[in-house]
Order: C-alpha cells, then sequence, then structure tokens
C-alpha cells in the first residue's frame, strides 16, 4: 500500500539506500545475464565478418534476447561491440597512465609494457581484428581503435601538460592534434601488424611501438 511504503521510508535512517527487494535482486542477474549474452553474441558474430555486416536480427537471434530488451542496453551492434572491446582496453590505459604518470621505469621500458598488454588484448580478440581490420573491411573497428588511443594521449597530456610541444594555436587544439596524430599511427601499426602471417611475432609490434615514439613522448614526465 503507498501508505505503508511511505511509513517506512520516514523511518528509514537518513544516507542509507534502501536494501534490494527480491525483485530488484532478480533484475540485476537477469541484466548481467543478457550483458553476458549480448558479449558473447557481438564477439562471435564480429570475429566471422564485419560488424557493420550484423544486424540487430541477428544479434538478438545470436544471444537469444528479443529487440526490446537490446535496445534498453545498446543502439546497435556496434555499439555493443564498443563496449565489450572498451571495457578491456580501458584496462589497458589505466596500467599504462600508471606507469607513465608515477615514471620510476625508464620511458621505453613504460612504452613496451604497455604495448605488450595491447598486443595481449588483440591476441585475445585476434579473429575479430583479423575479420575487421586486414583489408580495412570495418570502418567501425578502426575508429574505435583511433578514439581510444587519441583519449588514451589526452588524457597522458591532461595529467602532464608539460609533455604538450610548444607550437601555434591555442593549447587545447595542439593537444587534440598531437593526440590524433599518435592515434592515427597506433592504428595504423595494428593493422600493419595483423597483416603478417600468423603467428605474428609480438616483439615486431613492441619494438615498433616504441621506436617510433614522437619526440616528445620519449622523455620522462617532469615531476612537480
Amino acid at each position: 500500500m503507498p501508505g505503508s511504503e511511505q511509513h517506512t521510508a520516514s523511518h528509514r535512517p537518513s544516507g542509507r539506500p534502501a536494501p534490494e527487494t527480491n525483485d530488484e535482486q532478480a533484475l540485476d542477474v537477469r541484466t548481467r545475464r543478457t550483458r553476458a549474452r549480448l558479449r558473447e553474441a557481438v564477439l562471435r558474430l564480429a570475429s566471422e565478418g564485419p560488424v557493420e555486416d550484423v544486424s540487430v536480427a541477428d544479434l538478438v537471434r545470436a544471444a537469444r534476447i528479443n529487440r526490446t530488451t537490446f535496445y534498453k542496453h545498446a543502439g546497435s551492434p556496434a555499439a555493443v561491440l564498443e563496449q565489450v572491446l572498451y571495457a578491456d582496453l580501458d584496462r589497458v590505459r589505466a596500467d599504462w597512465l600508471a606507469d607513465a604518470v608515477t615514471a620510476e621505469l625508464p620511458v621505453r621500458e613504460i612504452w613496451e609494457r604497455a604495448s605488450g598488454a595491447l598486443v595481449d588484448h588483440l591476441e585475445r580478440h585476434d579473429a575479430l581484428y583479423t575479420a575487421g581490420l586486414v583489408g580495412r573491411r570495418s570502418a567501425v573497428l578502426h575508429h574505435l581503435l583511433v578514439d581510444h588511443f587519441t583519449a588514451s594521449v589526452h588524457a597522458l597530456l591532461d595529467r602532464n601538460p608539460g609533455l604538450l610541444p610548444e607550437g601555434e594555436g591555442p593549447a587545447a587544439w595542439r593537444a587534440n592534434a598531437h593526440s590524433r596524430f599518435v592515434a592515427h599511427g597506433e592504428a595504423g601499426l595494428v593493422e600493419a601488424w595483423l597483416a603478417l602471417p600468423a603467428p605474428r611475432d609480438r616483439r615486431l609490434f613492441i619494438s615498433v611501438a616504441a621506436s617510433a615514439l614522437p619526440s616528445w613522448l620519449a622523455v620522462r614526465p617532469h615531476q612537480d
């Protein structure tokens, strides 16, 4: 009854969240199960061909859910794939930024560690990246990586603004331009490495990634 619900709420300690009801707990379980099904389905379908070729109908059929449920979680199969890959790539970024900001390791070693973690990610999803990036079949996947790399360099510059090279134009524009320049180069390296015949030598990727660093990134950040 509405009255009894209001009475209960008025006696609840201020600021303490209400305990989850059985209905809320069941909803949370269903949500996690749906997300897991979507994750498995989009990774499998995007490993068979570019995600652009995966329709909503394909994905809901593979995930064993209906369209209404799907649109509560994402607007497109590409959006689902982005959520899945970014969850992994964001962990790679967090570890790299932690190393870069503390600056306890030589700069080249920091980049080699980060590049190794990126290769781990690429190898975990080898079929997906091969299907999408070899032959440039998936613009969505390419731009997903570029956006991730751009945001990563931006995050480093936010934490260490002294790294940004001097030059013409406002600092915000230069940060964006330099971040995008590095990001497109990193994405190009990913595509070049994926184009090698399997099994690919991960040492090649790591070596080139460290050697191709712009000079302004190949220095130790200033510590306050």
